[in-house]
C-alpha cells in the first residue's frame, strides 16, 4: 500500500479582491522530506505557508494532511499533525518563556484541562533543544529578537507534530544560532519529521535542504533537487540575477540581472 504524502496541496489559488496572491499552486511533501521554499519578496511564500497550515482558506484548491482534507479537521487536530512557525512579530504581552512554549501543548490537552507531566516534559525538551532553558522565567518582551525567535521555535517543537511549516525560521538569528538551527532541522529530519521552511538565504538552502520549491509572482515555477533548482533559469528570473556554478561554494550570485545580460549580449 502506497504511503500518502505528509502534506499535499492541489490547485491552490488565493485572491483578495482583484489581487492574486497565489495562483494554481500544487505540491506534495513526502513523509520525512526536508524542503526549502524559495522566492523573492512578494512571491507568495508566507501566503502559501498560511494556507498549508490552515490559517487562511484558499479561494480555490484543496489541502490534505495525510489522507485527511484540511477543512474537515478541527484546529486542534491540525495542530497535532502540523506545527506552524510564522514570521516573527513583536509582542508586548507580559508572558514568560515557559508559558509561551507551553502553548504548543494545548492541542494535546483540550480545553479546561491541566498540563500533565508528559506535557511539561515535552515543554522542557523543546526549550533544551533550542537553548532557551535558562530563559524560562524571563518575560517575552524583555528578550532580544533572536531569543524570541528561538522561543517560538521551541513552541513549535513542543507540539510534537510530524509536519513542521517554518516561515523564515532563521530571521533575527546571528550566524552561530543559524548554524545551530540548521543542525536542529537536520536532526528533526533524520528523526522522520516532514519539514517545509521558507528561507531567503540561498546558501543555507543549498547546504541543508535536499528538495526545493521556487515561487515567482504567486506561481510555482520550479521544484526538485535543490542543486538543480538553484542553477536553473527559473531562479535567475525569479531573483533577477545570474547564478554561476562553482566548485567551492556550489554557486555564485552575480549582480547583473538575466535581462541585463541578454540585452548586453544582443548589443555588444
Amino acid at each position: 500500500m502506497t504511503t500518502p504524502p505528509a502534506l499535499q496541496a492541489s490547485g491552490i489559488t488565493v485572491r483578495i479582491g482583484r489581487q492574486v496572491l497565489i495562483e494554481d499552486v500544487s505540491l506534495s511533501l513526502p513523509v520525512g522530506s526536508m524542503t526549502v521554499l524559495l522566492g523573492p519578496n512578494g512571491a507568495g511564500k508566507t501566503t502559501l505557508l498560511r494556507v498549508l497550515a490552515g490559517v487562511i482558506t484558499p479561494t480555490t484548491g484543496e489541502v490534505y494532511l495525510g489522507e485527511n482534507r484540511l477543512l474537515h479537521l478541527s484546529r486542534s487536530a491540525v495542530a497535532r499533525r502540523c506545527a506552524y512557525l510564522p514570521q516573527y512579530t513583536g509582542t508586548t504581552f507580559d508572558i514568560s518563556v515557559e508559558d509561551v512554549v507551553a502553548l504548543g501543548r494545548y492541542a494535546h490537552v483540550g480545553p479546561w484541562r491541566a498540563l500533565s507531566r508528559r506535557d511539561y516534559d515535552a515543554i522542557h525538551r523543546a526549550m533544551e533543544r533550542v537553548g532557551v532553558s535558562a530563559l524560562r522565567h524571563r518575560a517575552l518582551p524583555t528578550l532580544s529578537g533572536g531569543e524570541r525567535q528561538r522561543v517560538l521555535i521551541a513552541r513549535a517543537l513542543a507540539q510534537e507534530a510530524p509536519v513542521l511549516l517554518l516561515d523564515e525560521p532563521s530571521a533575527a538569528l546571528d550566524i552561530g544560532r543559524q548554524m545551530e538551527l540548521m543542525a536542529l532541522l537536520a536532526d528533526l529530519h533524520a528523526e522522520g519529521r516532514t519539514i517545509l521552511a521558507a528561507l531567503h538565504d540561498l546558501r543555507l538552502a543549498m547546504e541543508y535542504f535536499p528538495r526545493a520549491i521556487l515561487l515567482r509572482a504567486g506561481r510555482l515555477v520550479a521544484e526538485g533537487a535543490t542543486a538543480a533548482v538553484l542553477v536553473g533559469p527559473d531562479v535567475e528570473m525569479a531573483y533577477g540575477v545570474r547564478i554561476e556554478r562553482r566548485e567551492d561554494f556550489g554557486f555564485r550570485l552575480l549582480r547583473e540581472s538575466s535581462v541585463d545580460v541578454a540585452a548586453s549580449e544582443a548589443n555588444p
